[in-house]
Order: structure tokens, then sequence, then C-alpha cells
């Protein structure tokens, strides 16, 4: 091996596994879309008895959360307090679901 390659094959390696570590966490990170996690929300409704028609969001008020997902039907609610990636933070449930 030529001393040239001795010192550069290892910083090309260094720099080809940071490229690639980038790219994995930065996909991670990438903020969901708004349809994706209602949607998310409404099927967890659902999952407790309602349905995912039930549901609408609005932006949230406080720092570090991004919606708001409201489903009521029938004097019942369930809200989603949702994060700036997507996940769900906070659930509040008023009443007990039934069908609508």
């Amino acid at each position: 091996m030529t001393p040239g390659l001795r010192i550069w094959a290892p910083v090309a390696a260094l720099v080809a596994l940071a490229a690639v570590m980038g790219y994995l966490l930065g996909t991670r990170s990438a903020a969901p879309d708004e349809a994706g996690v209602i949607a998310r929300m409404a099927a967890l409704y659902a999952e407790e008895g309602g349905r995912a028609s039930d549901c609408a969001a609005r932006p949230a008020a406080s720092d570090g959360l991004w919606l708001v997902v409201r489903c009521a039907c029938a004097g019942a609610a369930r809200e989603y307090f949702v994060d700036d990636f997507g996940r769900l933070a906070h659930r509040r449930a008023e009443g007990e679901i039934q069908t609508c």
C-alpha cells in the first residue's frame, strides 16, 4: 500500500460512514404529513370503539405540540395531543364511547 492510500482510505471510510448515519437519522426525524397523523389518531379512536369519521384536527396552542385531534360522538370525546414529530404526547378522555 502506498503511504498516501494508508492515510486517505480510513478518512474516506469515516466520511462515508458519517454520510450514511446522517441520512438514516435525517429520515427518522423528518416531519410526517398532517393527513397521516390525523389518520393514525383516528385509527386509535376506532380501536377504542369509535368511528374514524368522528375525528377532526386543529393546531395545538401549547409549545412542543403540533396538533390536537378531537374525536367526539354522543357526549363522549377523546383528544389526542400530537407533538412536532407526529408522536402521541397525551390523550384525554371524556365519557364512554357508544355507537353513534
